[in-house]
Formats: structure tokens, C-alpha cells, sequence
């Protein structure tokens, strides 16, 4: 998969997952919204791929109002590149 298509993915999926009611108020980035626009990518896509590869594009297209939950905020500095396999 190309980075360009990943990245114009996250950018027009991204916003629908934080709108989701059924995921929070959109104002925190959870765990769950990591999970939901990662299973949302690969059914665009028709393929599954690295959650790690996600975690790598992820923080720079955060909008800088949306905050990491203290879980995911420990998660990226563990990891160092983002929101991995737990």
C-alpha cells in the first residue's frame, strides 16, 4: 500500500471515526477509535495490513483539539511509533 493512499485514507476516515457517538465525544482519541479507523482502513482497502503501520501515520493527522487518553499517550511513548498490538 502506498503511503500517499494511507494517508488520504486516515485523512477522509479519520473525521467520521471521531464523530462516532458510539465511540466518545470526539474530543479524546481512544484505543477504540485506533481500532475502529484501523478495521474501517482495511475494509476500505479490501485488505487487512499492520496496525503498526497505521500507528506510524496516526499522530500527524490527529486535529490538534483531539487529545490521547493517558492509556493511548502511554502506549505511544512505549512504542514509540504509535498505537500497537496490545
Amino acid at each position: 500500500m502506498s503511503t500517499i493512499y494511507l494517508d488520504s485514507l486516515v485523512d477522509r476516515l479519520l473525521p467520521q471515526v471521531l464523530a462516532d457517538p458510539d465511540l466518545g465525544d470526539g474530543r479524546a482519541f481512544t484505543r477504540l477509535h485506533f481500532r475502529h479507523l484501523w478495521a474501517l482502513s482495511c475494509l476500505q482497502i479490501g485488505e487487512w495490513y499492520d496496525e503498526e503501520l497505521l500507528a506510524t501515520y496516526l499522530p500527524d493527522h490527529l486535529p490538534p483539539q483531539v487529545g490521547n487518553t493517558s492509556e493511548t499517550s502511554d502506549e505511544l511513548s512505549r512504542r514509540g511509533a504509535g498505537l500497537c498490538k496490545s
